[in-house]
Order: structure tokens, then C-alpha cells, then sequence
């Protein structure tokens, strides 16, 4: 940058001597005025070329945007846990938060990942599988939490339950259980009926059945590695 820069004001010095000899000195030699211009000429290719080769003009596209290792390992970190958010990517990666934003915000742009907000966090996941791909991000940052994990456990064992039930229940506090069970339902993991009762009841949805079983699954796994 520094070096830019002194080519910069060279290149503004020179020009400004070009201007002031062409003004003050209209009869000067044309053999003066045409070393003037090849200096000014050399000035400014060595810029366009200092620019062009240090990437200064680098633009991101879906071609070469997993060119770049940090996003690379971006997009198969996302790849293998859907619904992870900046913070914990971040850690992850060993990342500055600001930093995996950034690059997060390219694969974003070239249509590589989308992200959603669940609960006050934005959450990643793949556009390479669609629907689904979406729907597996969101139940899995929801179920990463205990208590919305203990809750869904608890209405696939139990279903027919209404809020103070499950709290009961789980000894969780209502306010907390209402909370994760309108997440659930948002990602449609649950599904609440009022047709015999003044209170909602909640049953697992099959989406929901097969995530638990999922993610139960993908813990014992995890488990079963750290040990």
C-alpha cells in the first residue's frame, strides 16, 4: 500500500509539472514535452499493473469463490452441521467473528449458502439441498438446545400434552417451555390442536419424529467418538 501510494503522488506530480510546462512554457521543445508524456505513461502503467497483479481487482463469483481456503472450509463446515450460527462457526474454525462474516457474506452472495433467523441468531445452511437442506438446518440449531431437545423427546414419547404438562413434567419453567414449543412449531417439529381442549395440545409432527431421532442418533455418534 505504501508503495501504491508513492507511485500515486508521483503520478499526481508529474502531471501537475506536465499542466504547469504546457501553461508557462508554450514554446518548450517537443522533444522535453515527450519524455514528460512516456514518464507519465510508465506512471501509470506501473499502477494499473501493481493493481491488477496484488488483486486489486478480484471479483467473487460462484466459479472462484471456494478458492479461497477460509471459505472452503467455510462451506464444509456448514455442509456438515446445517444450522450453525456466526459465533459458533467462528469457534469452530478458530475464526474472528467479523472475519467468518465476511466470507460468509460471499458464499451468501454467490448463492452457495442461505441463512435464517432462529431465535435471535442467523443460522447457515446449504442452497445445494433445497427444502430440505433448510429444514434440517433450522430443527437442528433448535434442537441443539437441551431444553427444546428434552421437550420434543418428551411429546414423541408423550404426545397429546399441553404447555404447563410438559413443564411438569421436565421441571422446565412454562415461560421457557412456551418459548421453544412456538420455535417448534415456527419450524413445524410440532403441531398444536384445540379440538378437545381450551388449551392447546401439541403432537410431534413426522418431520419432527424423524429429527429427534436424527439428531439422538448424531449425539450417541458424537458421543460414542469422544470416548
Amino acid at each position: 500500500m505504501r508503495f501504491l501510494r508513492a507511485l500515486a503522488i508521483t503520478l499526481v506530480l508529474f502531471l501537475g509539472l506536465a499542466v504547469s510546462t504546457s501553461t508557462a512554457a508554450p514554446d518548450i521543445e517537443p522533444t522535453a514535452n515527450a519524455t514528460t508524456i512516456a514518464v507519465i505513461i510508465t506512471v501509470v502503467a506501473l499502477l494499473l499493473a501493481f493493481f491488477f497483479l496484488m488483486g486489486g481487482v478480484k471479483y467473487v463469483t460462484p466459479e472462484n469463490v471456494l478458492d479461497t481456503e477460509i471459505r472452503k472450509h467455510l462451506y464444509e463446515y456448514i455442509d456438515e452441521k446445517p444450522g450453525s450460527h456466526l459465533r459458533e462457526i467462528a469457534r469452530e474454525l478458530d475464526l474472528k467473528p467479523s472475519n467468518a462474516a465476511w466470507h460468509l457474506r460471499k458464499l451468501e452472495q454467490t448463492n452457495l449458502i442461505r441463512s435464517r433467523n432462529i431465535g435471535g441468531k442467523k443460522v447457515f445452511y446449504l442452497v445445494e439441498g433445497g427444502i430440505e437442506a433448510k429444514q434440517r438446518a433450522v430443527a437442528e440449531s433448535i434442537l441443539r438446545n437441551n431444553n427444546a431437545r428434552e421437550i420434543m423427546c418428551y411429546l414423541s414419547e408423550h404426545p397429546g400434552k399441553h404447555l404447563l404438562e410438559v413443564a411438569h413434567a421436565l421441571s422446565i419453567n412454562h415461560h421457557v417451555v412456551k418459548w421453544h414449543i412456538t420455535k417448534m412449531q415456527e419450524a413445524e417439529l410440532i403441531e398444536g390442536d384445540t379440538t378437545n381442549s381450551a388449551y392447546p395440545v401439541y403432537y410431534p409432527t413426522e418431520i419432527g419424529r424423524q429429527m429427534i431421532e436424527t439428531y439422538n442418533e448424531y449425539l450417541k455418534t458424537t458421543t460414542g467418538k469422544a470416548g
